[in-house]
């Protein structure tokens, strides 16, 4: 990164139709904490017509949320801003009007965007987070619509639509523009990504109306045909809009409208909300170009790990430890059995960066606390399956087997029997080493696992034998149990 100080922290500044949004970034590592995140509904795009003239009303309020924004940065010592305006000051007439001024309150010029400038971030926001993404991604905002096509992680086609959930536009026009993109109808039964307030608008009315138990926007997988129905109850004269935070209930119907044509043309049967934005795709571009590939999980779960762990190298070396625990679903090296393995490793490398992220709260609530904070991980490169695998995991690093500790509810749904059995395991094999080793490397390079598929043995070094006791026998024995396998131990 190229700030003044290392540590420095960086700016956003996203200038769109309907809000203003400043995050500032922690850059003192390799992933980009958010440590302040402000959105102000300045609705700048509102009454933007045919005369092509932002109102002189929205620009005074745009401007005072930016001279707010520019009082918080100079606090925070933000010295990197990257401030960017989208539809509605790429379409004004009297844009100058609007950038002029904002350029003096934050002592630089506002770059607005071209359309294949914004598609390219949002995709890039996306790609950053899910680099091997197919589908579309729709980033609806107040005065447009950008549509990119991907394909495994790469750009495809982009368009971008001068209509958002503030237009005043007719489904007729909606319709003719959205058919005359012949991309559009070629991916069939493509998944959607959805980036933007109101497809976030939507997840929420999704999870209320049907209870579903991870309340994390990101990742959520919605089916095409509920979807539907929901956004039909949105287009009624009278529209049922539960669950919709009221901010949005104004503009929803609108928003539904769009979406609903959208959905009609690449008829797709799963959407997928994205907690991604052009923010993610700025930050991509200009500030983490040496991270480029790299696994948000974890880069952010090794940061934590520095945070935590209380001895050094032991993550690795628990790691090395529980390889053997995988367990595949097919014999032999099939190439479903190698995915299953990659998949598996990227988890348990986490779950080892994360082992010891409670070891200072009380005992009685260090399960439930860590679990939840696994659920709420800052990151956007996980599924909602494995946020709930590792949450379980580190819950029963915590608990073992006892039933009579606090848990999220959470952890109770999503994962299958197999995988959430398989998170058990790891979670057990986890608090055996800990406990075993007393939690430092030394412990723990004195022991190895063995599993032939019948038996898991425990070959353990003559310097490490006298930590082998009754309590130490008793919870690998827990160990094999919870992965269906017998109990040895070899001295």
């Amino acid at each position: 990164m190229t700030a003044q100080r290392t540590d420095a922290p960086i700016a956003v500044i996203d200038i769109g139709s309907n809000s203003i949004r400043l995050v500032i970034y922690a850059s003192g590592g390799r992933y980009p904490f958010p440590l302040f995140n402000e959105r102000s509904n300045c609705r700048l795009g509102e009454g933007l017509g045919d005369d092509g003239l932002l109102r002189a009303d929205r620009i005074a309020v745009s401007l005072e949320a930016l001279a707010r924004f520019a009082s918080i940065m100079k606090s925070m010592g933000v010295v990197k801003v990257h401030a960017v305006a989208t539809a509605a000051v790429r379409r004004a007439a009297n844009a100058a009007d609007f950038t002029d001024p904002a350029g003096v309150i934050l002592g630089q010029p506002v770059e607005v965007l071209s359309q294949a400038e914004e598609a390219h971030h949002v995709s890039r926001g996306l790609t950053l987070n899910m680099p091997t993404a197919s589908g579309f991604v729709a980033d609806l905002g107040g005065g447009s619509l950008e549509l990119v096509d991907l394909e495994a992680g790469k750009l495809r086609h982009s368009t971008s639509f001068n209509f958002g959930h503030l237009s005043q536009i007719g489904v007729d026009e909606i319709e003719a523009m959205m058919a005359a993109v012949p991309w559009l109808s070629e991916g069939r039964n493509s998944t959607l990504y959805g980036v933007g307030g109101s497809f976030r608008a939507l997840g929420l009315a999704y999870i209320e109306q049907t209870g579903y138990p991870l309340p994390v926007l990101h990742g959520l997988r919605m089916p095409g045909r509920s979807v539907v129905s929901m956004l039909k109850a949105f287009c009624r004269d009278t529209p049922d809009l539960s669950g919709v935070p009221l901010g949005r209930q104004k503009t929803m119907p609108m928003a539904a409208q769009i979406m609903r044509i959208l959905l009609s043309h690449i008829q797709t049967d799963r959407i997928i909300v994205s907690g991604t934005s052009i923010r993610d795709g700025l930050i991509a571009e200009k500030e983490l170009a040496d991270l480029e590939g790299a696994d948000f999980l974890q880069v952010v779960s090794t940061e934590i790990s520095r945070d935590s762990h209380r001895f050094d190298e032991v993550p690795h070396a628990l790691f090395t430890l529980l390889q053997p625990l995988f367990s595949p679903r097919e014999p032999g090296d099939s190439e479903k059995s190698v995915v299953d393995r990659r998949k598996f490793e990227r988890l348990l490398e986490a779950a080892c960066n994360l082992s010891d992220l409670c070891w200072n709260e009380h005992e009685d609530v260090r399960g439930d606390l860590g679990a939840r904070r696994v659920l709420g991980l800052p990151v956007n490169c996980v599924t909602h399956k494995e946020r709930i695998w590792l949450a379980t995991a580190i819950y029963h690093r915590y608990v073992g087997r006892k039933t009579n500790k606090a848990r999220p509810p959470e952890l109770g749904f999503i994962l299958g029997r197999r995988r959430r059995a398989q998170a058990t395991t790891i979670g057990l094999g986890l608090r055996f080493a800990l406990t075993f080793s007393g939690g430092t490397v030394d412990g723990l390079k004195g022991i190895k696992l063995v599993n032939d598929g019948q038996t898991l043995t425990l070959q353990v070094s003559k310097e490490c034998a006298k930590l082998v006791d009754n309590h130490a026998r008793r919870r690998f024995q827990q160990l094999a149990q919870s992965a269906d396998l017998a109990a040895e131990i070899d001295i």
